[in-house]
C-alpha cells in the first residue's frame, strides 16, 4: 500500500504544472524535476524526482491536495483467501501507516511507448495500526476475531508494475488511465499485535498473539496473493481518479 501511495503522489506532483487557456505557458514548481520521454537517462531522471519528492511528501502539499504520506491513512482494504490452510475474509479499516516517508528509490524501467512503468522501493520500517474483522478458518479451525491490530515490518522491498492507455477528453486532450496495476512485496521481518474484542482477555485471544507471531512467515506468504491484489484495486482506482487531472503534455511534455 505504500508503494502504490508514493507512486500516486509522485504522478500527481509531476503534473502540477500551471497552463493557460492556450497551454503554452507552463510554470514548474520548486518540488518538481521534469522528465522527458526522449531523455537516454529517462530512468535516472525518473529516479532522481522521485527522491527530490522526498521532503514534500512528508508534509504534503496543499494547493495540490496532495496529502502527507506519512502517515499515510487509508479508509478500508478487504483481503479473501480461498485456499490452503489459512481460508479467512479480513476487513482492515481506519488505517494509519507511518515510515513511508523514508523510502529509496531501487531500480526503475520504462517503456513509455506502451505506457509501462516499473519501480522498486525500499522502506526501512512501516509501522501499522487500524481496525481489523477476521472470519474463516486457521488449519480446520474456525476463526472469528475483531478489533485493534499493530504490526511492524521491517527492510521492506516492494515493487510496482503499471500498465496505462492512453485516452482523449471530450476537447481533445491526452491522458493515460491505468489499465492494469501489479504490486509484490518481501520483508525481512515482521511483528504483529492484536486486542481481540471478541475473545480479549481469554485464553484464546493471547494464543491468536502468539500464533501470528510465530507463523508470521507462513501467515504473509499464504495472505500475500490476496493482500497484493486488494491493494492493487485500492491504488488502481485511487491512480485514476489522480490521472484525470494530468494531461500526458504536464507531466511527461515531449510525448
Amino acid at each position: 500500500m505504500i508503494l502504490a501511495g508514493v507512486f500516486l503522489c509522485f504522478l500527481e506532483l509531476t503534473g502540477a504544472q500551471e497552463v493557460d487557456k492556450n497551454q503554452t505557458t507552463l510554470v514548474t514548481p520548486e518540488y518538481i524535476l521534469p522528465c522527458y520521454k526522449s531523455d537516454p537517462e529517462i530512468n535516472k531522471c525518473l529516479r532522481n524526482t522521485f527522491n527530490h519528492l522526498r521532503p514534500y511528501l512528508k508534509t504534503g502539499i496543499s494547493d495540490i491536495e496532495v496529502p502527507s504520506i506519512d502517515p499515510l491513512k487509508i479508509n478500508t482494504l478487504i483481503m479473501e483467501n480461498g485456499r490452503g490452510p489459512l481460508r479467512v475474509k479480513a476487513s482492515f479499516y481506519n488505517i494509519t501507516t507511518t515510515g513511508a516517508s523514508n523510502y529509496s528509490i531501487g531500480q526503475i524501467k520504462t517503456d513509455l511507448d506502451k505506457y509501462i512503468i516499473e519501480l522498486g522501493v525500499v522502506l526501512p520500517r512501516i509501522e501499522i495500526r487500524g481496525k481489523y474483522d477476521v472470519n474463516g478458518n486457521v488449519l480446520l479451525f474456525p476463526v472469528r476475531s475483531k478489533g485493534d491490530f499493530w504490526a511492524i515490518f521491517l527492510d521492506v522491498d516492494g515493487a510496482a508494475k503499471i500498465h496505462g492507455k492512453e485516452y482523449k477528453n471530450e476537447e481533445g486532450v491526452r491522458f493515460m488511465r491505468i489499465d492494469k496495476l501489479f504490486i509484490d512485496f518481501k520483508l525481512k521481518r515482521s511483528r504483529f499485535r492484536i486486542r481481540d474484542v471478541i475473545n480479549h482477555g481469554n485464553l484464546l485471544g493471547e494464543a491468536m498473539n502468539q500464533f501470528l507471531n510465530n507463523n508470521s512467515e507462513e501467515i504473509i506468504r499464504e495472505m500475500k496473493p490476496a493482500a497484493t491484489a486488494s491493494i492493487a484495486r485500492h491504488f488502481k482506482g485511487f491512480l485514476n481518479a489522480a490521472f484525470v487531472k494530468l494531461p500526458l503534455q504536464l507531466w511527461l511534455p515531449d510525448a
